[in-house]
């Protein structure tokens, strides 16, 4: 595993039970954080790891968001997935229903092509559902992105921008979550993109829960010779503060 990425997961351990001290229903603060490792050895020597986070702070009319992921494995010694991604988002409420948003993310993935990739944007989110337990987020905007290829081409266009989000609570701190968007390059729009991501979280105990997700990522346009989807599934531990 790359030092930096044992380093971050070191200080995260470090944090948790610091911040699990603090009282939550008086902080306007909300973290999230999720850990999952596999490790075999023998006949097969394989070491997979992957890490999340989420961190909210609600001001006023605004909810600022930061979120950043990795997905990390080696087989035999030999890196085979590296899928790593960091955003942060502003929104602003205009009503009870609608907001607008601005956000901004990075994310690299050498085995889907992308050694950098930037994407900068802004729009409007309505809550079309908000009878609990169920809600639903309906999102659309427009953005920039600027894509650096592993083949090293520079690649810069506009997109547009639309997305949704569901969600379910089946309890207090059980809940199910899908959510996708999809960036339509309005340069060449079949070198289009899109992304989801459906999770299941359950209590363990006390802050923690356990965790199953599944992630999918979608290229139109690979580069020559690579698969078009990209499908992560993963099982870990998740703390909420």
């Amino acid at each position: 595993m790359p030092y930096p990425f044992r380093r971050a997961v070191v200080v995260l351990l470090a944090v948790l039970p610091a911040l699990a001290s603090a009282d939550e229903a008086a902080r306007p603060t909300k973290l999230t954080a999720d850990l999952g490792y596999v490790k075999t050895g023998g006949n097969s020597d394989v070491t997979t790891v992957t890490a999340s986070d989420k961190l909210e702070r609600t001001s006023g009319a605004w909810l600022f968001t930061q979120e950043a992921g990795a997905v990390w494995g080696e087989t035999d010694g030999v890196e085979s997935a590296g899928r790593y991604g960091a955003g942060l988002r502003a929104d602003r409420s205009l009503n009870v229903r609608l907001s607008a948003y601005a956000l901004a993310a990075w994310r690299r993935n050498t085995f889907a092509g992308v050694s950098r990739q930037f994407d900068e944007g802004v729009g409007l989110s309505w809550k079309a559902v908000v009878t609990k337990p169920h809600s639903l987020d309906i999102e659309a905007g427009l953005g920039l992105n600027q894509r650096t290829t592993t083949l090293n081409e520079d690649q810069n266009f506009s997109t547009a921008r639309g997305a949704a989000i569901y969600g379910y609570d089946f309890a207090q701190k059980s809940h199910f979550e899908a959510r996708g968007a999809y960036l339509l390059n309005l340069k060449d729009t079949e070198d289009s993109e899109g992304n989801a991501r459906a999770s299941l979280s359950a209590p363990i105990a006390g802050n923690l829960a356990i965790k199953v997700s599944y992630d999918l990522a979608y290229r139109n346009k690979p580069l020559l010779g690579l698969e078009k989807t990209d499908t992560t599934f993963g099982v870990g531990v998740q703390a909420t503060f």
